[in-house]
């Protein structure tokens, strides 16, 4: 297995289980590169999501400019394509660049529909000698099926049922 990606509904334990994986390697965390993506909380609900990049080489830009996707009225969510387009392609490059050992991408999804250059990148990532392991939705987009249809990637479903376990059985599966 060179790419593992981790799909299931909301909050079953997909972050979790990546970070589970990443504490079981023998790997340092300087060796490991991509981003995660975070919620960002405003008047105590989830108001959008953002990028929270891993050993990122530049300067980090504020949480306004690091957001992917939000929600203007608590019902309809639009994605950022200018944040997957400069600082997420950016941190994808860097990861490129300092030939990281484990890259991290939690999560793909919806938001980046439009973000062509992104999703370019997302590609050139995979058919690097880079590990990748991540999140993907479970709706299907065709960026997202793109993903799915690859030789060299792996998606395994996360349930209630499963979560627990699995964490375990992929950290011996998945060795760099």
């Amino acid at each position: 297995m060179k790419h593992l990606f981790l799909s299931g509904s909301i909050n079953v334990g997909k972050s979790t289980i990546i970070q589970n994986i990443v504490n079981n390697m023998e790997i340092d965390k300087e060796e490991i590169g991509g981003f995660y993506t975070k919620a960002y909380i405003r008047n105590g609900k989830v108001a959008g999501f953002y990028m929270e990049p891993i050993n990122y080489k530049l300067k980090t830009p504020d949480i306004y400019e690091r957001l992917i996707g939000y929600t203007p009225d608590g019902k309809m969510w639009l994605g950022m394509d200018s944040t997957f387009e400069s600082f997420g392609t950016s941190i994808l490059d860097c990861c490129l660049i300092n030939d990281y050992r484990l890259i991290i991408m939690d999560e793909l999804g919806f938001f980046e529909n439009n973000a062509i250059c992104f999703q370019e990148k997302v590609h050139e990532v995979l058919s690097s000698n880079n590990r990748i392991i991540g999140c993907i939705k479970t709706l299907s987009t065709p960026f997202m099926d793109s993903i799915r249809k690859r030789k060299d990637v792996e998606e395994i479903a996360v349930t209630r049922k499963n979560r627990d376990s699995i964490a375990h059985e992929l950290s011996e599966k998945f060795v760099l």
